[in-house]
């Protein structure tokens, strides 16, 4: 790749490539059906040669893209998923949003109709000369001009010289590489080739403008795009060119057949998302006179030119995706609030807000099932708390609420056709104060979760109607929010009552241990060197049962830091004096212990610093597996106006990988093999990270050092 084009790619930024509205209106409202498939997605981006590119450009640095049966794009979908495809399809209309003029809007429709076009002659040439991927040739056939659509979006001012005056594609060429240093073809050609595919599909975009002679004994996928681009360009009064169609060994009955099953095609694609089929030429001349219109305008002229029946359905289509993004882009800040409710309480509030932010619906209120039963029962403090004495049975054969919960389908009362309202149901609308109710049910995956009720008036119904599709979505995206809590919910109760019932049978035989070790230090004399021992296994024995106490407690590091007074050193002493026997046996690991006698006072948790202690001499020994040398040291450290202690523990081991090291306090991130899962690094940084210290992994020449700091006088940084 030249440096010019280098330069150049490095500019161009192809998520900011502008598409049709058209499709994208169509892409969003598919991308919000429930059951919606990647077959669906396939179907409609396989229409728009700048979302094609898109979806491939994201995709293409998670999976190797090779031409398959299913096909690049295909392939690719699969890999992003409907979320991702859908939040690409809704940055690319937020994009589109920045585009004003009648000129720009002209270009964008011309470059989606030359790539369709191009491509569904591709896809008919590969056919007709029996291609074994018809598929590919297509996506080749669409994407061939994505260098012009760059170059478009990314030197809007400079394109427009570009292509003064250039009648055709050869003069465009040209002019291109005379005025940029490069040409579309080139740069569309480098962009494919950035998303490593493994086919000829870049080549095919890079060489869909060479002459006949030097495509002569290229590769089929490329003679087909450029024998695809060629007839595109022609019209009734330009004949073929007879060594082009040599390439694929087409008669002029044949290009003619081609180029007549394309243009079908193209017009077929265009009735679907609502665009005429004007010839270019009509568009160009559309276009002209729209700017020439706006001119007018602006100068106050009396001599106004009247929007053709295109341009008012176009701009119709622009104003629904702009309300389109602006519903999604609220549904998602809506749907996240209640996604990340903490409890049931939460939940219901995130509730209350969005029904009333985003609907006007602010007498809500909430019935969920209780008891064994299944009756609804009203939560919270709605109706000034008389909700929830309200019980209403979901097999009620008569009742509205009832009915609307098991079909699974809002509905409201105010309706013509509403059956008759029981008691029950005008005792819920009296609730609200309104003249009627709106019963929306809470189901997630068919499972009825509750209902949720809005009283409503008359003036409302009309509204409803017209927002009723998004607020179904979202009122299932709030169901699966509360499913997904009383799951969690439900999950917790049982563990935490397996935690209790295995600290009780832990606790038991500890206590045993620890009043045999009593007895034990009272047999031996008051000045034998062995008490000292016994102390430390009995402190281990009570570190022990804190750990249990603290993972019972819902703090997977242990139990919250008590601050107290903490000799630093005096812990480290006791943590090698009690893995000397086991794991620092003298005879394999040489430990060396440097430990500085003027340390500030350290205000911490000796159980907690004893533990990050244990963890990382344990792994310091382990990783020398065939013996070697421990180095701890302690001293004392400034930064600014603050005091820190800082511990390190150094081993000379074969060292830890770099890539590895950037993960290592993450859970799994370890070398290790059995049954350690790399856990002990990640409760070490979180026992650090809860007494405000930090620490580090260091590479040494020779093994690796891990450096702990801690805050003197128990600060919080």
């Amino acid at each position: 790749m030249g440096a010019g084009l280098h330069k150049m790619l490095e500019k161009i930024d192809i998520t900011a490539l502008p598409s049709l509205p058209h499709l994208l209106l169509k892409l969003l409202a598919v991308c919000d059906q429930e059951d919606v498939t990647i077959g669906d997605l396939a179907a409609l981006l396989r229409q728009d040669a700048v979302l094609s590119a898109k979806v491939i450009a994201s995709a293409s640095s998670r999976i190797s893209m090779v031409s398959t049966r299913q096909g690049l794009l295909l392939s690719a979908l699969q890999t992003l998923g409907v979320e991702e495809v859908r939040g690409i399809a809704l940055n690319s209309a937020l994009i589109g949003a920045t585009v004003r003029s009648a000129a720009d809007w002209y270009k964008i429709r011309q470059l989606w109709r030359h790539a369709v076009l191009t491509a569904q002659m591709a896809q008919a040439l590969a056919v007709k000369t029996a291609y074994a991927d018809s598929e590919e040739a297509y996506l080749a056939g669409l994407l061939h001009d994505i260098g012009r659509n760059a170059l478009w979006a990314g030197y809007p001012a400079d394109y427009i010289n570009v292509q003064a005056n250039s009648q055709d594609e050869g003069v465009l060429m040209a002019r291109e590489s005379r005025l940029l240093g490069v040409n579309h073809a080139e740069v569309g050609g480098a962009i494919a080739r950035s998303w490593g595919m493994r086919s000829f599909l870049a080549d095919a975009i890079r060489y869909h403008h060479e002459t006949a002679t030097r495509l002569t004994n290229a590769h089929p996928l490329l003679r087909i795009v450029s024998v695809a681009q060629h007839l595109t360009e022609l019209d009734e009064n330009k004949p073929h060119d007879a060594q082009m169609l040599s390439l694929l060994n087409l008669s002029p009955a044949d290009a003619q057949a081609v180029a007549q099953l394309a243009h079908e095609r193209l017009h077929e694609a265009e009735h679907s998302l609502g665009l005429n089929s004007e010839p270019v030429a009509e568009l160009a001349d559309t276009a002209t006179r729209t700017e020439e219109g706006e001119r007018r305008r602006h100068r106050a002229d009396p001599g106004r030119v009247s929007p053709s029946a295109q341009e008012v359905a176009d701009q119709r289509v622009r104003e629904k995706l702009a309300e389109r993004v602006r519903d999604m882009v609220m549904f998602d800040t809506l749907k996240n609030g209640m996604f990340a409710a903490v409890d049931n309480a939460a939940w219901r509030g995130a509730l209350n807000h969005s029904l009333q932010a985003a609907f006007g619906l602010k007498d809500v209120m909430l019935f969920l099932p209780q008891g064994r039963d299944g009756m609804l029962r009203g939560v919270g403090e709605a109706a000034e708390g008389l909700a929830s004495q309200i019980l209403i049975p979901p097999d009620d054969p008569y009742s509205m609420l009832a009915l609307t919960l098991r079909q699974g389908q809002p509905a409201h009362s105010l309706q013509p056709d509403t059956t008759a309202l029981t008691v029950l149901d005008e005792q819920v609308i009296g609730l609200t104060g309104k003249s009627g109710m709106l019963c929306l049910p809470l189901l997630d995956t068919g499972v009825p979760m509750g209902l949720v009720v809005c009283g409503i008036d008359q003036a409302d119904v009309a509204l409803l109607d017209e927002r009723l599709p998004l607020l179904t979505r979202f009122i299932r995206q709030a169901a699966r929010a509360l499913r997904q809590k009383q799951a969690v919910k439900a999950a917790s109760a049982p563990r935490n009552e397996q935690a209790r019932k295995i600290m009780h049978e832990v606790n038991n035989p500890l206590n045993i241990v620890k009043n045999y070790l009593r007895i034990l230090g009272a047999k031996l004399p008051q000045d034998d060197p062995a008490h000292g021992d016994l102390k430390i296994i009995t402190d281990e024995i009570d570190r022990v049962g804190s750990l249990l106490k603290g993972l019972l407690g819902g703090q997977t590091n242990g139990n919250k830091a008590v601050a107290a007074a903490v000799d630093i050193n005096r812990l480290v002493l006791e943590v090698v004096g009690l893995l000397k026997p086991t794991l620092l046996t003298p005879g394999r690991v040489q430990v060396e212990t440097l430990l500085a006698a003027d340390l500030p006072e350290l205000l911490s948790d000796a159980g907690q610093i004893k533990q990050i202690l244990h963890n990382l001499i344990k792994n310091a020994a382990e990783a020398m597996s065939e013996g070697g040398k421990l180095r701890l040291a302690t001293s004392r450290l400034q930064q600014g106006p603050d005091m820190w202690v800082e511990l390190r523990i150094e081993d000379s081991g074969p060292g830890i990988p770099e890539a590895i090291r950037t993960q290592l306090f993450r859970p799994l991130a370890t070398t290790k093999d059995g049954d350690h899962a790399g856990l002990g690094l990640s409760i070490v940084h979180g026992l650090v990270k809860g007494l405000g210290g930090v620490i580090e992994c260091e590479a040494q020449p020779v093994g690796t050092a891990f450096i702990v700091r801690l805050p003197a006088n128990g600060k919080r940084h």
